[in-house]
């Protein structure tokens, strides 16, 4: 089994399926009193991973709330994801990054090269440039024992009409990303769970048919609280993901107050609710 897919099976035995977003908006960070700069995301995912103990098994920074504040917040998600993964949570940064050739390898470099001050355990990425034209960002990420999750099945309604358009030879697009994703990592970890992971939307009606088109994969799986999913939409909709589910969570995180210690009561419940995910 590759690297991270090693790590994140641990991770998942140890602390559940939790994925806690970190999304530093401006109405988050004055919600939580906290200035609207780098400084104050940096403050919030700290108080996330306190609030936590550290006993979580992966942290998803949303790279567009940190961008906004230009090299500062580059600077803030580096440190956030080096005092995670110092404490052994991993970090799965979402950038959604997707390009051709040499430039989707300088991504790959930005954020799995040995000398990257932005390391991190996996990213997301979108295909629609072309399954293939991410070959160099796989092979990239898995000799430097890094995931990837690509989007397939987004949370948004927006993206069902491009996601699910019919190709020439039948498949709908998302079928077609299944199958390329699920070839790459046979050939990563043949019938163990590879490094390549998909986004699949807990909210998608069709996720269980897209879900069990993707044996390999780790499902991150976005949409749980403020979009109307709940855990029993994802155990419903994703059977035969059992295991390898990430139920994401990101602005409920909130749900009971912007504390420490009522983000820790949200985490502990939320923990609780994703057992046997």
């Amino acid at each position: 089994m590759p690297a991270f897919a090693a790590r994140l099976t641990k991770q998942i035995a140890a602390h559940g399926a939790l994925c806690v977003g970190i999304d530093p908006s401006a109405a988050l960070l004055k919600s939580c009193g906290l200035p609207n700069n780098a400084e104050g995301a940096l403050a919030f995912g700290q108080r996330v991973l306190e609030a936590s103990d550290y006993k979580l098994s992966i942290i998803k920074p949303q790279s567009a709330f940190f961008e906004r504040f230009g090299s500062a917040g580059f600077k803030a998600m580096e440190e956030l994801s080096a005092l995670a993964r110092s404490r052994e949570v991993l970090v799965l940064l979402d950038g959604k990054r997707g390009d051709i050739d040499s430039t989707a390898t300088a991504y790959a470099e930005s954020y799995f090269g040995a000398e990257t001050p932005l390391r991190v355990d996996a990213i997301t990425t979108h295909a629609y440039l072309g399954v293939g034209a991410l070959d160099p960002l796989f092979d990239f990420a898995v000799k430097h024992e890094g995931g990837v999750f690509v989007v397939v099945r987004s949370s948004n309604p927006e993206g069902r009409e491009l996601q699910l358009a019919k190709l020439p030879n039948g498949e709908t697009v998302a079928q077609s990303l299944c199958r390329g994703i699920t070839e790459r990592n046979r050939k990563y970890a043949a019938d163990a769970i590879g490094p390549l992971g998909a986004v699949v939307g807990a909210t998608c009606d069709d996720a269980a048919a897209t879900v069990d088109a993707l044996p390999t994969s780790f499902i991150l799986a976005p949409g749980v609280g403020a979009q109307g999913a709940t855990m029993d939409d994802i155990r419903a909709r994703m059977p035969q993901a059992r295991g390898r589910i990430l139920a994401n969570v990101s602005r409920a995180i909130l749900a009971n107050g912007t504390s420490v210690t009522d983000i820790r009561t949200t985490i502990r419940e939320l923990q609780r609710q994703t057992a046997n995910l």
